[in-house]
């Protein structure tokens, strides 16, 4: 029974992964105005009424995806050796999770800029970019020795991590995600010179 259990939990998760995966992608590729939630099920390969046993709209389903791509650069960051500079531990996180999920890196960047655009269509799922920054405190209080309710340095460093990510989107012309790596790098290396004003 408990094996059939694991089997059963296990398929939820796939079908869970993949209205996910579908969500993101069909959001990227005819944008936040032309999604529903009938072309997400069918991207998936499901139906409708499986999606609903879910998520309860396709904007969670969305950005439901768009938070574990960024929970995994995270997660990646919390594994890095702990002797590691702080700011090396998060080029190489940033850069593996790049590397390793392109697609989703590139369809979460897509659906990104499609929210920003429509600030209304964000504020419900504020909530999810809040959680992230906190794992970033966590992480980062961690491997500092830092007290995440009494100091400001991991708060400061959690919330640069994001200014990073914000700013090379922001340049980054989506077309080789290589360039887009570049762009983290150049970002990361700018706030270890303390941002110095340009000549």
């Amino acid at each position: 029974m408990a094996e059939e259990m694991s089997l059963r939990e296990r398929k939820k998760l796939e079908t869970r992964a993949a209205l996910c995966r579908a969500a993101m992608r069909v959001a990227a590729e005819e944008g936040f105005e032309r999604l529903t939630v009938e072309a997400i099920a069918a991207a998936a390969g499901v139906s409708v009424r499986t999606f609903h046993n879910y998520f309860g709209s396709k904007e969670e389903a969305v950005f439901a995806q768009v938070t574990e791509v960024l929970l995994d650069a995270v997660h990646r960051f919390r594994d890095r050796p702990g002797e590691e500079e702080i700011w090396d531990a998060y080029q190489k996180a940033m850069l593996a999770s790049v590397s390793e999920l392109e697609d989703e890196w590139v369809h979460g960047i897509e659906v990104f800029r499609s929210a920003t655009a429509d600030p209304a269509r964000l504020a419900g799922e504020v909530h999810r970019l809040e959680d992230i920054h906190g794992a970033g405190v966590a992480v980062v209080a961690h491997r500092t020795g830092t007290d995440p309710t009494r100091d400001l340095y991991p708060h400061l460093v959690s919330s640069a991590f994001g200014a990073v990510l914000d700013a090379a989107i922001a340049v980054w012309d989506g077309s080789k995600i290589e360039e887009f790596k570049d762009l983290l790098t150049q970002a990361i290396e700018r706030i270890r010179q303390g941002l110095p004003q340009p000549e």
